[in-house]
């Protein structure tokens, strides 16, 4: 799914203190390793309160909370499966 303005898929990734302390490459990884620059927006958002997750990750607008340990599975199944 994406968004209709756009067109592109929209990743909120959480710029809390406990997700910034945790916050990885991967993402990064991910978005060069399958070229999703073009189907992909970033967004940074506030702190959600699930810093159990940290990193937390948000994919809109499918509405699926993640944690970046969870990423290679959201965007084989959510991103480049669409």
């Amino acid at each position: 799914m994406a968004d209709s303005k756009n067109n592109k898929t929209i990743i909120y990734r959480c710029d809390g203190v406990n997700c910034r302390k945790k916050k990885g490459k991967l993402l990064d990884f991910y978005i060069k390793k399958y070229k999703l620059k073009d189907k992909l927006e970033v967004e940074d958002m506030d702190c959600n309160n699930k810093c159990e997750m940290a990193p937390v990750i948000h994919l809109h607008p499918e509405d699926i909370w993640f944690s970046e340990k969870d990423l290679g599975t959201i965007v084989k199944r959510h991103i480049l499966n669409k």
